[in-house]
């Protein structure tokens, strides 16, 4: 097997070539945030009441002003400190005649029997608005978002099946099709069931593009793949911020969603430009076609490949990989591997609990939504800048630990402001603040974890590593809407329950081995080596050693 970072010694680890490719590859990450943050909008919190007809009916009551329906048609409730507009006052209709002597408020309310009114000051058009997602049926928005975030799931295994077995470049254009497909009948869906449906198949095409871009990118840029690989996160905050860019200008929610779904449509003019990964290619027995990509990468870089490196970069031993299927079952037959799988996946569980969590929960705060959701998506590029200055110094290890336990540590923060505030606007800032701060140190953990997981497999089963860890986020983010939900009646709830799982995955983080300035493993072999911590060295066996590790190879694939 051709050894691919020997050949990027040679014709540079991250050229000119490299960069315009991984420039164009990073584009998917885009729309892919303005899918998975689209909620954030399409679903705003927007203000509603029981219609009141006709005490709301501005030309029988000019005088009553929206405070003043509220207080005489809705009950208050003092325990929450706010108006339970799903119920209101039964009155009757023949003595509203311009005054308030129609509504009775000695009798019981009773639930919105007539519809709902609602502000649209803000968002002309919801999804709440449209299918009256409110009430005993906001159930059914958290509903909805779950099953994105498991469609997220669902996109993770079969994108790393297709990209492992039929290319990461495959794998990129199948993805950005659905995405764009599935996108535009969200946008037309004219029942809440299909719509839902599509939404789903929108993730997993979504996030499958993202997956597999990040893993490219990784394999591509050889010593450079930290700076590659968290730099691929930023396409994602960008995504956020257009999220609120386009919904600033964009208050129908279809209308909205419909621009948002154009995004895919680039790719696939930077598809074109875009060779598979060589990696990939020479550990599925293809060197042919590996060669041809690497002198594309050699001219367009301005070098040269002297037919000798060939030699030089061929291992001696056989490739068992070529002939073999891979699949996540793989990842739980070596014992150590077993163990480092199971931490990757608890580890992905809590980033992306907390993280999508965060993000979701942007409506919700105080203030405006769109500079909160703008500040949601700024908050990662220095988190971007604090990994790349950091990652390479102190060790995966020692970072993520820290920033699992940084960002613990402002959420439990936030919910003692949460409270202690009492109406105190300084202390609900210094909350909002730590919000952001956690926000912060997610997004710091998610750069992290893409690549740190990406560096603890072997090339066969790398797709498959990745996989298995977004499946486990999926879990996270599936569960985020619900406590959200329960976050209304218990609003210290969220931010105790974030914290809590932040410590915990920041003490277990300490338990993976260290991969920096280690190359990445190739064969199970290699990834065995990193895990007892021994250094890797691709080209140092004997014909007789190899021979001994093919067979200890088999043996530990069918364990």
């Amino acid at each position: 097997m051709i050894e691919f970072d020997i050949i990027l010694d040679e014709i540079g680890h991250l050229g000119k070539y490299q960069f315009q490719i991984i420039s164009m590859v990073y584009w998917v990450g885009i729309p892919a945030a303005l899918h998975a943050l689209a909620a954030v909008f399409y679903s705003a919190p927007i203000p509603y009441r029981c219609n009141v007809s006709p005490i709301d009916n501005g030309t029988i009551y000019p005088n009553l002003s929206e405070a003043q329906i509220l207080n005489l048609t809705t009950p208050y409730d003092d325990a929450n400190k706010r108006y339970d507009t799903c119920t209101w006052y039964g009155y009757d209709l023949e003595l509203c005649d311009g005054t308030d002597g129609c509504v009775n408020k000695s009798t019981s309310p009773i639930p919105c029997d007539t519809g709902y009114n609602f502000d649209t000051s803000t968002f002309t058009n919801t999804i709440a608005t449209e299918w009256d997602i409110v009430c005993e049926r906001k159930v059914l928005n958290a509903i909805a978002t779950s099953l994105f975030f498991a469609g997220m799931w669902a996109g993770a295994l079969i994108s790393g099946y297709i990209s492992d077995n039929y290319g990461r470049r495959t794998a990129l254009f199948y993805c950005n099709i659905g995405t764009l497909v599935f996108g535009l009948i969200v946008t037309f869906s004219p029942w809440f069931t299909l719509f839902t449906i599509a939404r789903f198949c929108v993730a997993a095409t979504s996030h499958g593009s993202n997956l597999t871009m990040a893993i490219y990118v990784i394999e591509v840029s050889g010593k450079h793949r930290t700076r590659t690989g968290i730099f691929a996160h930023v396409p994602f905050a960008v995504g956020s911020m257009l999220c609120t860019l386009i919904s600033y200008f964009f208050r129908d929610w279809r209308h909205y969603y419909f621009v948002l779904t154009l995004f895919s449509l680039p790719y696939f003019v930077f598809h074109y430009f875009v060779p598979e990964s060589p990696r990939w290619l020479f550990a599925k027995g293809q060197p042919e076609r590996g060669k041809q990509v690497c002198y594309k990468f050699a001219r367009g870089n301005g070098k040269m490949i002297e037919e000798g490196i060939w030699e030089r970069a061929t291992t001696t031993k056989k490739d068992v990989q070529r002939s073999r299927r891979y699949s996540s079952v793989h990842l739980f037959k070596p014992f150590h591997m077993r163990l480092i799988t199971i931490n990757v996946m608890f580890s992905w569980f809590v980033i992306s609990l907390v993280y999508f969590g965060l993000a979701l929960n942007a409506g919700n705060l105080s203030g405006n939504i769109f500079v909160n959701n703008c500040l949601n998506g700024i908050v990662e590029i220095p988190a971007c800048f604090l990994v790349i200055s950091t990652m390479d110094r102190i060790g995966r290890v020692r970072l993520l630990s820290s920033v699992f336990i940084f960002g613990g540590l402002t959420l439990i923060g936030n919910m003692l402001c949460t409270l202690f505030a009492n109406g105190n606007q300084a202390i609900v800032i210094i909350g909002i603040v730590l919000v952001l701060a956690g926000k912060l140190f997610a997004a710091a953990a998610f750069d992290i974890i893409f690549n740190f997981s990406a560096e603890l497999y072997p090339t066969m089963l790398r797709s498959n590593g990745m996989g298995v860890g977004s499946m486990a986020a999926r879990w996270g983010s599936i569960l985020s809407p619900f406590v959200i939900l329960l976050n209304h009646s218990h609003p210290w709830f969220l931010a105790t329950f974030f914290g809590s799982l932040s410590l915990l995955a920041g003490l277990l983080a300490l338990l993976y081995p260290e991969t920096m300035n280690k190359s990445m493993p190739q064969t199970m072999e290699e990834a065995k080596m990193l895990y007892k911590g021994r250094s890797i060295n691709h080209n140092t066996q004997t014909p007789e050693d190899a021979v001994a590790l093919d067979e200890m190879e088999e043996k530990m694939i069918t364990l």
